[in-house]
């Protein structure tokens, strides 16, 4: 999942220019506007064999300009636009897809929700090979 949250970093690192991205945790007397990217939970169940589902579930937080007076607006504009172009979210040659995409607006802060699947196939294990086999054949009647 970590490959995940870096392309998201990446991505809103591109999404307006100056704008701080932060990870995990905020610094305190971080500055506003600025983004916040928190992986909220995470969850794998087994598939078929050796294959795995991985479900990450982020949210994203934009804190808007405080000097603007119509900082609704200013969040409700920034979620138009991350409901475009985070549909498909990239990293080191990977696409991973978004889906459950959603938002709030709370106290001035856009939250905005995403669920990234990621399929995986965990490695064969070593195979046991026989070492020796004794066959016997006969006929009957």
């Amino acid at each position: 999942m970590e490959d995940v949250k870096n392309g998201i970093l990446k991505y809103l690192s591109t999404f307006r220019t100056g704008v701080p991205v932060y990870d995990e945790r905020i610094e305190q007397g971080f500055k506003e506007p600025c983004f916040f990217v928190l992986l909220i939970n995470g969850s794998q169940d087994r598939e078929l064999g050796r294959r795995y589902m991985r479900v990450g579930n982020y949210d994203i937080h934009y804190f808007p300009d405080p000097d603007n007076p119509e900082k609704r607006r200013e969040c409700e504009a920034v979620a138009d636009r991350l409901y475009e172009e985070l549909e498909y979210i990239q990293w080191e040659g990977s696409l991973y897809r978004a889906i459950g995409l959603k938002h709030q607006i709370v106290d001035d802060v856009l939250h905005f929700f995403l669920d990234i699947n990621v399929h995986l196939m965990k490695p064969k294990g070593p195979e046991i090979k026989m070492r020796t086999l004794k066959q016997e054949a006969g006929i009957h009647g």
